[in-house]
């Protein structure tokens, strides 16, 4: 067990450190608007989840080479690791327009849902100014599965780390101009303020910057990609979808819930929006670690998969689930102990500081059901099994979450209290149906894709 422990560690370290580094583009993102107003923060949180929720779609789509990579890499296969980065990498650059295309309508399309007017607007030029993050963001997916399956983390810590700095200097410059300037006693140069456009383009920069650092690595360790590889291969990009669009469709089903969640927060007021962004803000921080874990228990599962050791696979599984669980519960008790103190880290609004802190508190009580969550559904991915979570998130969320943080929010006149019990109470239904599943897979459930 202390083996495996610190397999995980030494494998999940990195990859937790590169996942909470790009969650700090958020955070700084969050941060830095917040001190626009309720309207501009508000306008983010909604922009940011719309975007995500179109694109994790396409992301998950290049997710399928993950169960792939990782049992080609247990089997010893590496011409088959790289066949399949070239094809899912070959997947992103051809899916990049249609998501692209989906995200300018939603933005078109938000002030349609009952936010305001001056909300909807700022949601566009936020989205618009995100847009080119879509072909980084893909083909880094694909390059940072790719790595992570062969133990070459460091990069991915390192294009994070890179991608802030951009990020900082990118928002600075861009979201208050001049002002940013001289706040920094630096000479006005006649630079805009751009506001959230400015924030949705410094996100942009930071992701090219990121998937620049990425790519360089993969090169110097295996040589310039070459053209015949990324040449259609029709047999590996149907495996790749075939695995991966129930996880796109995973990813689409909860990070959908928590948009919608945060449109539900925006019929109430913009000062309820902005504060379930600030609470959404800080347990997507927290959740960063858990994916970490999830994302390094879904390569050890699917190496001892590929090399025919399903007692290996179950053991691994478990154990991480265990070992989040308990990373888990120190956020728990920090959101439980300290949730004005966590919010004051993003807004110094007194109405939105009122909003978020009771928000943090409810946070705090679904840390282990989120972890656990997150790594049985890696787990599962390892050991070939991706329709499970899709299943388990949809019935959770959409016939039970949504319709309960409805009730609690609306009729029930709990507000954006109740829409996050809502979450809270789906979030647990789904955390012990992945469990259980998990644990009663059987060996011959447990092969190679």
């Amino acid at each position: 067990m202390r083996a495996q422990l610190r397999e995980i560690a030494a494998l999940g370290g990195p990859i937790t450190l590169s996942f909470v580094a790009n969650q700090l583009l958020g955070f700084v993102d969050t941060a830095m608007v917040g001190r626009l107003g309720a309207t501009a923060l508000a306008a983010v949180g909604i922009g940011n989840g719309i975007f995500f929720s179109v694109t994790v779609l396409f992301m998950g789509l290049i997710l399928g080479m993950d169960p792939l990579v990782s049992q080609a890499e247990g089997a010893g296969d590496r011409a088959r690791s790289r066949a399949v980065l070239g094809q899912a990498a070959r997947l992103g650059l051809l899916l990049s327009l249609p998501c692209m295309a989906l995200i300018v309508l939603a933005g078109l399309l938000v002030g349609r849902v009952g936010i305001d007017p001056e909300t909807s607007r700022n949601v566009l030029h936020f989205m618009l100014g995100r847009l080119l993050n879509v072909v980084p963001f893909l083909l880094v997916t694909a390059c940072r599965v790719y790595l992570q399956a062969r133990g070459h983390t460091r990069a991915l810590v390192w294009s994070a780390i890179w991608a802030n700095v951009t990020n900082v200097i990118g928002n600075i410059l861009l979201i208050y101009g001049d002002e940013g300037l001289v706040y920094f006693g630096l000479p006005r140069i006649g630079l805009p303020s751009l506001g959230v456009l400015g924030s949705g383009l410094a996100s942009s920069l930071a992701a090219v910057v990121s998937f620049g650092v990425i790519f360089r690595e993969i090169v110097r360790r295996e040589g310039v990609v070459r053209a015949e590889e990324l040449r259609a291969d029709r047999e590996t990009t149907r495996a790749i979808v075939r695995v991966g669009w129930p996880i796109g469709t995973h990813l689409l089903a909860e990070v959908g819930a928590f948009s919608i969640a945060g449109v539900f927060a925006g019929w109430i007021s913009p000062q309820a929006a902005a504060g379930h962004q600030v609470a959404l803000s800080l347990a997507s921080l927290s959740f960063t670690i858990a994916l970490g874990m999830s994302n390094a228990t879904s390569v050890l599962v699917g190496r001892a998969v590929g090399r025919g050791d399903p007692t290996g696979a179950r053991h691994a599984g478990l154990l991480g689930i265990v070992a989040t669980c308990a990373v888990m519960g120190l956020s728990a008790v920090v959101f439980a102990a300290a949730p004005a103190v966590c919010a004051r880290i993003l807004t110094d609004k007194p109405d939105v500081l009122e909003a978020a802190v009771p928000l943090i508190r409810i946070a705090a009580i679904f840390q282990l059901a989120d972890g656990a969550q997150v790594v049985a559904a890696g787990a599962l991915r390892g050991a070939g099994d991706t329709t499970s979570a899709r299943n388990a998130n949809v019935l959770g969320y959409y016939a039970f979450g949504i319709p309960l943080a409805l009730l609690l929010g609306f009729a029930v006149h709990m507000g954006a209290v109740g829409i996050w019990w809502g979450l809270t109470a789906a979030l647990f239904a789904v955390a012990s149906a992945l469990v259980i599943r998990f644990a009663r897979l059987t060996p011959a459930q447990m092969k190679r894709i």
